[in-house]
């Protein structure tokens, strides 16, 4: 196809290769706006409808895998009989012409292979078989990110005819060997497969122990003149030759590990590649340890056994002189001996050699572990580390914060590490009498320390030499000052910076006292938990810096930069969700926490929780696995007040306000400095009518500097009940100017609401849904304009309710957007309408707990109530019970009540009504108390008490002294009153 042509919304770019699947190209999205490549299927593949029913139904099974390691498929389609799949476009080269260039390093060539093992091990999980692991079939990106291509298709490109493309051509050409051999797919077979047998992920295994052979060998292990020669090989063939026959000083641990992903019995080989995973990753790191052995090893305090391995020196110390802590040095000598025995066996050393060697490491394990002090852990579980800001001597503004910030995420998935938070910081300084955004240097950060008891701070720095880094990171005993630990890398180019850091904090670990299981259970490398790109994650900092601070309008354009510069960024996709839903943007929380959800095999653990949780909160909205989530965060972490926090906030937005204030005080103990947890204890105890004990919560977390508008509504409502207009006109104050003004104008619409005063609640809220509309709040403003219709609906005034709600819903159609327009529509007898909506909100969240269990019956009984059927609408309310006292526009008990009324049944309705009366500082129900005292006051009318009617009606116009004259329920009430007189 020529540049320029369009598949559908596809716009070729170029070519990038063909074989016997068909065409790829380099394309452009227009939709989107990002490259892709377009793989085009031929014809013979296409005309067949039961290859393209297998080739769909498989197609789909790998589209639903989303793994760092594995090609993500977009889409499957077709356009004017041309059939397509769109994946992801990969900058980079395959592994074959990586290994044709030049000869691979045995550390590039061990973590390519676990990568290799991590995607199809993820693949595994899903029920997918790759089937066609070859170097072909392997993208290695620029940053080192390997991706495994074509997932789930082997089994549809089988060779077609003798007159088709040959699907086995490109790696015929590609691979250099011997004269006269005939290469293909077949030769990275197992030995199952050639059989035709029914295959597993087992042979997946064999196929990657082919390609970890290949690349450490610079040939196959199975070789023949013929492809059927080959697949003889592979099937009758004992043993491939020993990679050590090629390349020199292989270790024994790899040796043993291509040995056994090479058996032909499947039942002896690797029975998961995952265990294959961990073989390839214990090996990679022993090889380090022996490296970092090496370097720390004084050259004139030991004997050395050296050997040129992949441009590396690898030594065994013969000393016991290490600089390094002792556990760690007997685990590397141990390594070492195994090594040596490796070593001496291979090269057939002398038997005198190899006695005295290994006396010599006999002799040095026994003092590790016999006669040399156990050592103490350099923190434990009960400790606190703070990080200072790393000292930048580079001269480049991006590593500003941005390190700090990259290993406080990289140490927080630890569960051992408990690291001093920022608001901490925050507060500390600024008992310092300090800026609270004052550089955190070594020697304030020490005095931090030893002003807070802290056992530890963490000090991190970074040079430039020519294109390297250097980057230090070392662990001072707070009280005295001296290094507990150190740990140094260099990055090769800046693009490498964060990789580096990531792995020389994980080496900090396990120095600090964490076991390994733990360590090698919460270790995400930082570039996966993160980004690989130090502009993202510039970005990124800066807006966790403004979301800290509460200041979350502020923070969006921030985290939307970071994910501009990394559309894989998954942690900023997850804290923009939070930004987005704490500033009531919902619709686009929602996308926002879908994105993350699908990348999040990119964070780690405890970002993974996270993200979950809040997956079931925006986008299911599944409330019991948001609450099993969070508490598993709360094990998994026992020091982590977040998940404490979220689970108040979850409490409050169902009305269980004791739960809340006990997990909001515990979220604060945590961290006293967390401005939504003083939030959310202050909205609890609003709600059980604790205003003093409210006020005090947010009063004092104001001394602290740590104010939120939550903070502000809830003070402004404790003024309203108690009449106190002054602190009522200070919180308007206090708002004005804020990007989140509207709020304060929203909270004057409700208060009008509650005297009757509906045409100056209206104007609040125009008010409102244009200053939202200015800063392109649109969920907000759709928000904003249904509870007008609410408040109409609820005040039996049903004229404008129809027009409010289009406008609303013309607006956006997001969650709670929609819930208060059909709400208002049921109550106004819309049903058909009601009816389409409720039906599109099933639809878009068929797991959604509260929909089903509470809106959806509320809706329907304020739909029967308008029917007359006041019974069925009781019946209909039994399910919502627990939920009583949920924030709602609509009270449950209200409506409850008005359907007693409607059955005569008066001692039961006035208890609904005192319900609400009981409550008045439950959210979302300003306008609610007045017409609950109606209730009061008819139900007193049908129980015969004359007197208690009458003084309930009193005490409802005095409520609504200065109320809309024109008001239908007013007018009513007024008749009614007149009868009792």
């Amino acid at each position: 196809m020529a540049a320029g042509a369009k598949l559908g919304r596809y716009e070729i770019r170029s070519q990038l290769g063909a074989g016997g699947m068909g065409e790829v190209y380099l394309a452009r999205d227009t939709k989107l706006d990002r490259k892709v490549a377009l793989k085009i299927l031929p014809v013979e593949v296409a005309s067949n409808q039961q290859r393209m029913g297998r080739f769909a139904q498989e197609a789909k099974a790998a589209s639903a895998l989303n793994h760092p390691n594995i090609l993500t498929i977009y889409e499957i389609d077709q356009t004017d009989s041309v059939h397509f799949i769109a994946t992801e476009y990969v900058e980079g080269e395959t592994l074959r012409q990586h290994m044709r260039d030049a000869p691979m390093r045995l550390g590039e060539v061990l973590d390519v292979a676990a990568q290799i093992a991590s995607g199809l091990s993820a693949a595994h999980a899903a029920g997918i078989v790759h089937r066609d692991v070859k170097p072909e079939n392997v993208m290695l990106r620029q940053d080192g990110l390997v991706k495994l291509l074509d997932f789930g298709l082997a089994k549809v490109t089988e060779p077609l005819t003798r007159e088709s493309v040959d699907p086995e051509a490109p790696t015929r050409g590609a691979v250099n060997t011997d004269p006269g051999v005939v290469m293909g797919t077949a030769i990275y077979m197992s030995p199952e497969q050639a059989r035709g047998l029914p295959l597993d992920g087992r042979t997946d295994s064999f196929s990657l122990g082919v390609v970890l052979y290949e690349m450490v060998a610079g040939r196959l292990p199975f070789a023949g003149p013929t492809s059927n020669d080959v697949i003889a090989a592979i099937l009758n063939e004992k043993e491939p030759p020993p990679l050590a026959r090629f390349a020199r000083d292989v270790p024994g641990e790899l040796e043993h590990i291509v040995t056994k992903a090479l058996r032909k019995d499947r039942e002896e080989r690797y029975q998961t590649v995952k265990d294959m995973l961990i073989d390839l990753k214990d090996l990679k790191r022993d090889l380090e340890l022996r490296a970092q052995l090496e370097r720390t090893t004084p050259p004139e305090s030991s004997e050395r056994a050296t050997s040129e391995r992949n441009g590396q020196t690898l030594t065994t110390a013969a000393s016991a002189s290490v600089v390094e802590t002792d556990a760690a040095a007997a685990v590397r000598s141990t390594s070492s001996a195994e090594y040596l025995v490796a070593e001496i066996k291979r090269h057939k050393r002398g038997a005198v050699m190899m006695l005295a060697l290994l006396l010599g490491v006999a002799a040095v394990l026994s003092y590790f572990f016999y006669f040399k002090p156990k050592r103490v852990p350099a923190l434990t579980e009960k400790d606190t580390i703070l990080l200072a800001d790393f000292d930048n001597a580079t001269g480049d503004a991006v590593f500003d914060g941005t390190l700090k910030q990259a290993l406080a995420v990289q140490l927080s998935q630890s569960p051992f590490l408990n690291i001093f938070g920022d608001e901490r910081i925050r507060e500390a300084l600024r008992f310092m009498g300090r800026s609270s955004d004052e550089r955190l240097t070594r020697d304030v950060a020490l005095e931090i320390c030893q002003r807070q008891g802290l056992k530890a701070l963490l000090a991190g720095s970074i040079s430039a030499f020519g294109s390297h880094y250097v980057i230090t990171l070392e662990a001072i005993n707070a009280q005295s000052g001296d290094a507990m630990t150190r740990e140094q890398v260099e990055a090769e180019s800046k693009e490498q910076v964060l990789k580096k850091l990531g792995d020389v904090a994980t080496k900090l670990r396990e120095q600090l006292g964490e076991s390994l299981v733990s360590i090698q259970k919460f270790d995400a490398p930082i570039e996966q938990a993160t980004t690989s790109s130090l502009e993202a994650f510039k970005a990124y900092t800066l807006g966790r810096e403004q979301h800290l601070k509460g200041k979350y309008l502020e923070a969006i354009p921030l985290f939307k930069r970071a994910i501009e510069l990394d559309p894989n960024f998954a942690l900023a996709y997850a804290r923009l969700a939070a930004v987005y839903f704490n500033s009531r943007q919902f619709g686009l929380a929602i996308e926002a926490s879908q994105k993350a959800y699908d990348l999040r095999d990119r964070v780690s653990e405890r970002e993974r929780l996270f993200i979950t949780a809040n997956y079931y909160d925006d986008v299911t909205r599944e409330v019991e696995k948001k609450i099993e989530t969070l508490e598993l965060w709360q094990r998994t972490y026992p020091r982590d007040f977040t998940p404490h926090n979220n689970l108040a906030l979850q409490y409050n937005n169902l009305g269980e306000y004791e739960k809340a204030v006990d997990e909001a005080r515990k979220a604060i103990d945590l961290n006293p400095n967390a401005a939504p947890a003083h939030s959310n204890l202050a909205t609890a105890l609003v709600g059980l009518n604790r205003f003093d004990e409210a006020k005090e919560v947010i009063e004092r977390a104001m001394a602290q500097k740590m104010e939120t508008m939550y903070m502000r509504r809830n003070l402004y409502l404790i003024a309203f009940i108690r009449g106190d207009a002054p602190a009522m006109s200070q919180q308007i104050e206090w708002a004005k100017g804020k990007p989140d003004e509207y709020a304060a104008q929203r909270w004057q619409a409700e208060t009008a609401a509650f005297s009757g005063q509906l045409q100056k609640a209206k104007e609040f809220s125009d008010r409102a849904v244009e200053m939202a509309l200015r800063r392109d709040l649109t969920d907000v403003a759709a928000e904003i304009t249904a509870a007008g219709a609410a408040r109409n609906a609820l005040f039996g005034d049903c004229k404008q309710v129809k027009g409010q709600t289009a406008k609303a819903l013309t607006m956006t159609h997001s969650y709670w957007t929609q819930f208060i327009a059909a709400t208002a529509l049921a109550a106004c007898g819309e049903f058909s309408r009601t009816q389409a909506i409720t039906d599109e909100m099933l639809k878009r969240y068929p797991k959604d707990t509260l929909l089903s269990k509470l809106f959806l019956p509320l809706i329907q009984a304020r739909a029967e109530m308008y029917r007359g059927n006041a019974a069925q609408a009781i019946q209909l309310l039994e399910t919502t019970t627990p939920y009583e006292r949920a924030p709602l526009p609509f009270p449950i008990a209200y409506l409850r009540g008005q359907a007693y009324l409607s059955q005569q049944k008066g001692t039961e309705a006035a208890a609904e009504f005192q319900k609400i009366l009981n409550h008045t500082g439950v959210r979302g129900w300003p306008a609610s108390p007045p017409l609950a005292q109606l209730g009061l006051a008819r139900a007193a009318v049908l129980q015969g008490d004359t007197a208690k009617a009458r003084k309930a009606y009193e005490d409802f116009f005095a409520f609504w002294k200065d109320a809309d004259a024109d008001l239908p329920i007013l007018i009513e009430a007024r008749k009614e009153y007149q009868k009792l007189k």
